[in-house]
This record gives structure tokens, C-alpha cells and sequence, in this order.
């Protein structure tokens, strides 16, 4: 949890970066917010692979959820190309 903690909070300032009031000094390493979200992946698949956890699963579980009980509450965006 600790782990998954620190790169959530990486995640939040790669986003505050690109995004928010609070630009990168020059002395910062550069990331991006695609990175940070792959290693979020990576130590959540470690953490639920520790725990027997199918992520497969867990997910489908979370978007049935989104389909049924939350349906309404999300806006959907259609993407025209």
C-alpha cells in the first residue's frame, strides 16, 4: 500500500505539472503522466497478484458497477473523429 501511495502521489504532481498552477523547476527529472500511470499499473498488479486478486475480474466487477448502480452518474463523452 505504501508503494501504491508513493506513485499515486507521483501521479498527482506529473499532473499538477502539466496541468495545475505548478509548472517543473529545471532541476526536475522529467516524467510524464503516462509513465506514472504505468507504473500505478505495475505495483497495483504486483499488490493484487500478492493477495491471488484477478484483476481481470476486479475490473469487470468495477465496470458493471459503473453500468448499473452508476450509471447516471457519470457524463458519457462520445468521441466523433
Amino acid at each position: 500500500m505504501a508503494r501504491l501511495s508513493e506513485e499515486v502521489g507521483e501521479l498527482a504532481r506529473e499532473v499538477n505539472h502539466y496541468y495545475g498552477e505548478k509548472p517543473k523547476k529545471a532541476t526536475e527529472q522529467e516524467k510524464t503522466v503516462e509513465e506514472e500511470l504505468g507504473d500505478i499499473i505495475f505495483v497495483l498488479s504486483c499488490f493484487a497478484n500478492s493477495l491471488d486478486i484477478d484483476l481481470s475480474e476486479a475490473f469487470d466487477i468495477a465496470i458493471n458497477k459503473i453500468e448499473t448502480r452508476d450509471k447516471d452518474r457519470w457524463t458519457r463523452k462520445d468521441n466523433h473523429n
